[in-house]
């Protein structure tokens, strides 16, 4: 397509699976040929990580939904950028940048990351400001039309895409192993997610607990950093899981990390749209025991690419995990069925295809008008 001018709006100053999305996507669409920039708070991680890869980034501050004085600031940036679309993805910057897009007669996105049903308010016009909306699962695709209203030819939804370059089937590293303190004699079971209170690693660590009873070989890994990282540590130390349980902190090769492990575990229990940790770990072949939560069924089919238990069910957890262990051969068709899965609906060029795909439609639409 054409060479656009697009601008990323985000709120949020921490790191996690949007932000990261967030990143992979500008950078994949400048790869493309578009002007791709990033907007949103000053000296936030995503500022940091967007400069450090070339983007241009403007700090905006935003104090709420109804900042006057930032409306003013974002539309003078729209204008004086030239930007052909706008992408907002967070709460207060969908408000802010929404509210300045329609004043400057710019055409603008929403992606919605979570699953977390949008409450219907004459009042919640948020995502009315946008000429289209972008969900990471169906779930939510589903909510938003049935339940709030918006019309299905403008909310498309499109799953974080994978590198399946990078994702890819490797054996464990063996300096990696021992910097991580994992023996390769003995099976790892691991949870890549940020540390954050519906992502359920307290649920991870209870399993830990349950399975250590009989199968004391077991070596877990945490992998991710974030604010519940205090209490998780509280925790393990209470569980008494402080030599059994690793925590990684936040790690830039989880794809080395995956490649240690034997079986991979999500625990959430709300808010998911189609995680991509859970798509990085079929891409890398890895086998799978996740939580039903939101949009997780689109990608873990039950018996073909993981396994799939009641979300906050520590005993089906520790169960289906053990299943995993036990059967060398299932994990081995699971996760081959997972990159399948992956390479074909879910890669970063599936994902930025999509995404130019509904940019078109969009300025096509503006353009009719």
């Amino acid at each position: 397509m054409e060479s656009l001018t697009v601008l990323h709006s985000e709120w949020s100053d921490g790191w996690g699976g949007q932000e990261i999305r967030i990143l992979g996507e500008c950078l994949g669409m400048a790869a493309r040929g578009h002007r791709v920039m990033l907007c949103g708070t000053p000296h936030s991680e995503l500022s940091a990580a967007a400069q450090e890869a070339g983007l241009s980034y403007h700090p905006l501050a935003m104090r709420g939904p109804w900042d006057l004085p930032a409306i003013k600031r974002f539309r003078a940036l729209l204008t004086q950028q030239n930007v052909d679309i706008l992408n907002t993805h967070s709460s207060v910057d969908a408000w802010v940048g929404g509210l300045a897009a329609r004043w400057a007669k710019v055409p603008s996105l929403r992606t919605r990351h979570l699953s977390v049903k949008v409450k219907r308010h004459p009042l919640n016009i948020v995502y009315r400001l946008p000429q289209a909306v972008i969900t990471t699962g169906q779930g939510i695709r589903h909510h938003l039309v049935h339940d709030y209203g918006l019309h299905p030819d403008w909310v498309v939804s499109i799953p974080t895409g994978v590198d399946m370059d990078r994702f890819a089937p490797a054996g464990p590293d063996p300096a990696l192993m021992a910097e991580l303190g994992l023996s390769p004699e003995q099976p790892v079971v691991a949870i890549v997610a940020i540390l954050r209170s519906w992502k359920r690693q307290d649920l991870f660590l209870e399993m830990a607990s349950l399975m250590q009873e009989n199968r004391p070989e077991v070596q877990f890994l945490m992998v991710g950093g974030g604010p519940q990282e205090e209490n998780l540590k509280r925790l393990r130390a209470q569980l008494g899981l402080a030599d059994k349980v690793i925590m990684t902190g936040m790690r830039g090769d989880v794809e080395r990390v995956l490649a240690c492990c034997d079986v991979c575990v999500l625990c959430s229990d709300r808010a998911e749209g189609v995680p991509q940790a859970v798509l990085q770990e079929l891409a890398c072949e890895r086998a799978v025991v996740a939580a039903e939560a939101g949009d997780v069924g689109q990608v873990v089919l039950p018996e073909k690419t993981g396994l799939l238990v009641p979300a906050g069910d520590v005993q089906a957890l520790a169960a289906a995990v053990g299943r995993l262990l036990d059967d060398p051969g299932l994990r081995t068709r699971l996760g081959r069925a997972g990159r399948e899965l992956v390479a074909r609906n879910h890669s970063l060029a599936a994902m930025l295809d999509a995404t130019e795909e509904i940019y078109a439609k969009v300025l096509a639409a503006r353009r009719r008008a």
